[in-house]
Protein backbone atom coordinates (compact mmCIF):
# COMPACT_ATOMS: atom_id res chain seq x y z
CA UNK A 1 0.00 0.00 0.00
CA UNK A 2 2.45 2.58 0.54
CA UNK A 3 4.17 1.67 -3.05
CA UNK A 4 1.29 3.85 -4.82
CA UNK A 5 1.53 7.09 -3.48
CA UNK A 6 5.71 6.80 -4.51
CA UNK A 7 4.32 5.81 -7.66
CA UNK A 8 1.83 8.60 -8.55
CA UNK A 9 4.67 11.30 -7.06
CA UNK A 10 7.78 9.76 -9.30
CA UNK A 11 5.26 11.31 -12.50
CA UNK A 12 4.77 14.04 -10.73
CA UNK A 13 8.20 15.16 -10.01
CA UNK A 14 8.90 14.63 -13.56
CA UNK A 15 6.48 17.13 -14.55
CA UNK A 16 7.52 19.90 -12.12
CA UNK A 17 10.83 19.06 -13.31
CA UNK A 18 9.55 19.69 -16.87
CA UNK A 19 7.84 22.86 -15.98
CA UNK A 20 10.86 24.37 -14.27
CA UNK A 21 12.84 23.34 -16.82
CA UNK A 22 11.04 24.81 -19.97
CA UNK A 23 10.89 28.41 -18.03
CA UNK A 24 14.47 28.52 -17.21
CA UNK A 25 14.78 28.17 -21.05
CA UNK A 26 12.23 30.43 -22.26
CA UNK A 27 13.81 32.84 -19.77
CA UNK A 28 17.15 32.69 -21.27
CA UNK A 29 15.94 32.83 -25.14
CA UNK A 30 14.03 36.05 -23.83
CA UNK A 31 16.68 37.61 -22.39
CA UNK A 32 18.83 36.40 -25.58
CA UNK A 33 16.06 38.24 -27.50
CA UNK A 34 16.72 41.44 -25.75
CA UNK A 35 20.89 40.95 -26.53
CA UNK A 36 20.50 40.45 -29.78
CA UNK A 37 18.37 43.99 -30.40
CA UNK A 38 19.52 46.16 -27.64
CA UNK A 39 18.06 49.40 -26.45
CA UNK A 40 19.22 51.88 -24.47
CA UNK A 41 17.88 51.70 -20.98
CA UNK A 42 18.06 47.61 -20.80
CA UNK A 43 19.93 46.74 -17.62
CA UNK A 44 21.67 43.07 -17.17
CA UNK A 45 22.88 42.01 -14.32
CA UNK A 46 26.54 40.57 -14.83
CA UNK A 47 29.50 39.37 -13.58
CA UNK A 48 31.29 42.99 -13.32
CA UNK A 49 34.57 42.43 -13.40
CA UNK A 50 34.75 41.05 -16.43
CA UNK A 51 34.08 43.89 -18.20
CA UNK A 52 34.74 46.61 -16.03
CA UNK A 53 38.50 47.84 -15.17
CA UNK A 54 37.08 48.87 -11.89
CA UNK A 55 38.41 47.07 -8.74
CA UNK A 56 35.48 46.70 -6.78
CA UNK A 57 35.85 46.65 -3.19
CA UNK A 58 33.32 45.58 -0.03
CA UNK A 59 32.36 47.74 2.51
CA UNK A 60 35.96 47.12 4.40
CA UNK A 61 37.75 48.01 1.17
CA UNK A 62 39.07 44.48 0.52
CA UNK A 63 38.54 43.57 -3.23
CA UNK A 64 35.96 41.34 -4.68
CA UNK A 65 36.67 39.29 -7.40
CA UNK A 66 34.51 38.27 -8.99
CA UNK A 67 32.29 40.96 -8.98
CA UNK A 68 28.58 41.12 -9.61
CA UNK A 69 26.06 44.15 -10.15
CA UNK A 70 24.04 45.52 -13.19
CA UNK A 71 25.13 47.39 -15.87
CA UNK A 72 22.79 49.93 -18.08
CA UNK A 73 22.70 50.42 -21.32
CA UNK A 74 23.55 54.10 -22.48
CA UNK A 75 24.41 53.89 -26.10
CA UNK A 76 23.71 51.52 -29.12
CA UNK A 77 24.51 50.80 -32.87
CA UNK A 78 24.82 48.58 -35.29
CA UNK A 79 28.20 47.47 -33.71
CA UNK A 80 27.09 47.30 -30.17
CA UNK A 81 26.70 48.66 -26.92
CA UNK A 82 28.05 50.87 -24.51
CA UNK A 83 27.50 50.48 -20.91
CA UNK A 84 27.66 51.72 -17.71
CA UNK A 85 28.25 49.58 -14.54
CA UNK A 86 26.32 50.23 -10.62
CA UNK A 87 28.19 52.12 -8.17
CA UNK A 88 28.03 48.71 -5.75
CA UNK A 89 29.10 44.92 -6.28
CA UNK A 90 28.83 41.92 -4.68
CA UNK A 91 30.24 38.54 -4.27
CA UNK A 92 27.24 36.72 -4.81
CA UNK A 93 25.22 36.43 -8.13
CA UNK A 94 21.99 36.39 -6.32
CA UNK A 95 22.41 39.97 -5.45
CA UNK A 96 22.66 41.53 -8.46
CA UNK A 97 19.58 38.98 -9.55
CA UNK A 98 17.19 40.16 -7.25
CA UNK A 99 18.21 43.70 -7.65
CA UNK A 100 17.36 43.45 -11.30
CA UNK A 101 13.96 42.37 -10.25
CA UNK A 102 13.30 45.22 -7.81
CA UNK A 103 12.91 48.32 -8.14
CA UNK A 104 15.71 50.39 -9.96
CA UNK A 105 15.09 53.98 -8.98
CA UNK A 106 17.23 54.14 -6.41
CA UNK A 107 20.10 52.45 -8.14
CA UNK A 108 23.42 54.94 -9.01
CA UNK A 109 25.37 54.12 -11.97
CA UNK A 110 29.16 54.97 -12.49
CA UNK A 111 28.80 57.45 -15.89
CA UNK A 112 32.55 58.11 -15.82
CA UNK A 113 33.62 54.44 -17.27
CA UNK A 114 31.87 53.24 -20.33
CA UNK A 115 32.54 50.12 -21.32
CA UNK A 116 31.87 49.22 -25.02
CA UNK A 117 30.81 45.91 -26.08
CA UNK A 118 30.21 44.74 -29.56
CA UNK A 119 27.36 42.59 -30.24
CA UNK A 120 28.85 38.69 -30.86
CA UNK A 121 30.30 39.79 -27.71
CA UNK A 122 27.37 40.23 -25.58
CA UNK A 123 25.39 37.13 -27.27
CA UNK A 124 28.68 35.30 -26.37
CA UNK A 125 28.86 36.72 -22.29
CA UNK A 126 25.50 35.64 -22.21
CA UNK A 127 26.31 32.12 -23.03
CA UNK A 128 28.83 31.81 -20.88
CA UNK A 129 26.96 33.14 -17.90
CA UNK A 130 28.78 36.44 -17.26
CA UNK A 131 25.21 38.23 -18.61
CA UNK A 132 22.45 36.38 -16.69
CA UNK A 133 19.44 38.63 -16.34
CA UNK A 134 18.18 41.18 -19.03
CA UNK A 135 15.63 43.46 -18.38
CA UNK A 136 13.76 45.96 -20.47
CA UNK A 137 12.40 48.58 -18.48
CA UNK A 138 9.11 50.02 -19.27
CA UNK A 139 8.67 52.92 -20.85
CA UNK A 140 6.92 55.48 -19.26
Amino acid sequence: MTRRPIRLLLPALFFLSGVMLLAACQGGDADKALLEAPAVGDIYAAQLSEFSDYEFTDENEKPIDPAYGLMKVVSTDAAGVVVITENAAAADKSVARSDIRGDLSGTEFDESEQIQIAKADLIQAHADGLIYVVKRPAAN
